[in-house]
Formats: structure tokens, sequence, C-alpha cells
């Protein structure tokens, strides 16, 4: 076959190759920096639960970043949906559940609180994990969610320091759900 031929052939199937890999191509967080210290991940080919999609997941390791802080956007459906709702208007439910010692050998030595934060366009809460014993730095969690008919967006921020946590949700929050 001539290379005449043969390139339109190469040509198709260098364009279907690109169309195909876009999904291994991570999405940015919208409403972070765009900074080289902001990595994402291509995280719609690394999980396969048909529960949750996950959309966008983004970190800032120190010391590029600090504190560090990892950004995720997951949108659910059906019963998560429902569960992942309430627990963003009622975040006492997620706290219990973390407490009890129920399927758990030992009951738990984590001090666990959690916040409603308010803002008119989203439910959300806060939440700050620390071993009883203080061996470990705590961890500082913050999320907000926005129903779309049989869907749920939720931004979901993790970090070191409570107030960036917190702040950074609220401006994920605002770019990634919108009003």
């Amino acid at each position: 076959m001539s290379f005449r031929l043969l390139r339109p052939r190469l040509l198709f199937l260098a364009v279907a190759l690109s169309v195909a890999s876009c999904g291994y191509i991570p999405r940015q967080v919208a409403g972070l920096s765009a900074d080289a210290s902001w990595d994402a991940l291509p995280l719609r080919k690394w999980l396969a639960e048909d529960r949750a999609e996950p959309v966008a997941l983004a970190f800032c390791a120190p010391p590029e970043c600090a504190p560090g802080l990892a950004v995720s956007i997951v949108r659910l459906t059906g019963k998560d949906a429902a569960v992942t709702e309430a627990v963003l208007k009622d975040p006492e439910r997620l706290a219990r559940a973390l407490r009890s010692p129920v399927g758990r050998g030992k009951p738990v030595k984590t001090n666990i609180a959690v916040a409603r934060l308010t803002d008119d366009r989203f439910p959300g809460f806060a939440i700050d994990l620390s071993p009883a014993d203080g061996s470990k730095r705590p961890a500082y969690g913050a999320a907000f969610g926005k129903r779309e008919g049989e869907a749920l967006s939720v931004v979901l921020v993790i970090g070191e320091h409570a107030d960036a946590v917190r702040e950074t949700a609220k401006e994920v929050a605002a770019r990634e759900l919108g009003s």
C-alpha cells in the first residue's frame, strides 16, 4: 500500500486516539489559582463507582502551597445524592455516624466537630477531625452542594488549616456550583 493511501488512515487513527484519550486529561477545578502549584488528577479514569461521578480533583502540596489543600467536585445521583444532601443540611448526622462504634471493634478515639456553614445559595458544613490523644495534627474539611434535578453536585475541600479550607470551599463553590 502506498504512503499516499496510508496517510489518511494514519491521520484518522491519530484523531481517534486523541479523542479517546480526552478522558485521561484531568479537568481543572474552577476558582483555584491557575499557577503551577495546583495539580489536577485524571480522577474519572481512576474510579469506577456507578453511584458517584468524580468531576474534578486538584491538590496543592507544601511548600508551593501553604497550607496543603485538596479540592474535589463530585456529582451524585439516587440514594447517595439524597443521603449526602441530608448531611449537607444536618452535618451532625455525619458526626454521629463517625462516632458510632457499630461495625468497629473499638470506640472511636477521635475528636469530631461539625458546623453548618451559612451560605444563602448552597447548604454546607465544616468538619474538624483530630486524634483524642493529640498525637497528630487535626484535619479540616468543608463541603457545599447544589441540587440540579436528579443530581447533586458537591464541592469538598480538605486541608491543614480550618480557615483556608472554609474560604477555599466558598470560593470554589461559587465558581463550580454557580448561583
